[in-house]
C-alpha cells in the first residue's frame, strides 16, 4: 500500500472478529437508537403542536417567539444527541470496535435514562454484552499448570518404555535414562 495508507498489523478478521455478544450488542444499541428518533420526533411534534396552539391563541405574541426557540433548541440537541450515539457507539459496535464503544455506550445510556427510561436500560445491557463481546474477542484464557503429553523415554539397553522422569536408571539392566 502507500504511504497515506498502511498496510494493517493483522487481517480485519483477526483484529475485529465479530462476536455474538457483540452482535447482541448491536441490535440493543440499536433498538435504543430507533426509540430515541421516535421519542425525538414525538417531542418535536409536541413543540410543534404547543407552537400553533400558542398561534391561534389570542395575546399570544410573546409565546409564539418562546415555542419557537425552544423547538429550535430541543431539535438541535435531538440531532446531536443522536448523532453522538451513532457514531461513537453504533458504528464502533458494527467494526468490531468493543472496548472503543464501551465508554461512550455507558454514558449515553446513563444520559438516556434521564430523557428516556427504555433506551437508557436498552443502552446499558448493551454495555454489559460489550463487556462479554470483548472477553469473546480476546479468546480463551490461556490454561497454566496442565502438563503436556510428553512422549515416554525407552531403555537403550534392554528396550524397556518408562515414564520420562520415572526413574534415573533403567530397574531392568540398570543402565542409565535419557540423553
Amino acid at each position: 500500500m502507500s504511504a497515506g495508507y498502511p498496510t494493517p498489523a493483522a487481517p480485519w478478521s483477526v483484529s475485529r472478529a465479530r462476536t455474538p455478544s457483540g452482535s447482541t450488542a448491536e441490535t440493543l444499541v440499536l433498538i435504543a437508537l430507533v426509540l430515541q428518533i421516535i421519542g425525538g420526533v414525538l417531542v418535536l411534534f409536541g413543540i410543534a403542536w404547543l407552537f400553533g396552539l400558542s398561534l391561534v391563541h389570542p395575546f399570544a405574541g410573546r409565546w409564539v417567539w418562546f415555542a419557537l426557540t425552544a423547538a429550535g433548541v430541543v431539535g438541535v440537541l435531538v440531532v446531536v444527541f443522536l448523532y453522538f450515539a451513532y457514531t461513537l457507539c453504533y458504528r464502533r459496535i458494527q467494526r468490531g470496535e468493543y472496548a472503543e464503544a464501551q465508554a461512550p455506550t455507558l454514558v449515553i445510556g446513563i444520559l438516556s435514562l434521564f430523557f428516556g427510561l427504555i433506551p437508557g436500560i436498552f443502552y446499558l445491557v448493551g454495555y454489559a454484552k460489550l463487556d462479554s463481546a470483548i472477553r469473546e474477542q480476546q479468546g480463551p484464557p490461556p490454561v497454566y499448570g496442565v502438563p503436556t503429553a510428553v512422549p515416554p523415554i525407552a531403555c537403550t539397553g534392554c528396550g524397556r518404555v518408562y515414564p520420562v522422569g520415572a526413574y534415573a536408571f533403567c530397574p531392568a539392566c540398570g543402565r542409565k535414562l535419557g540423553p
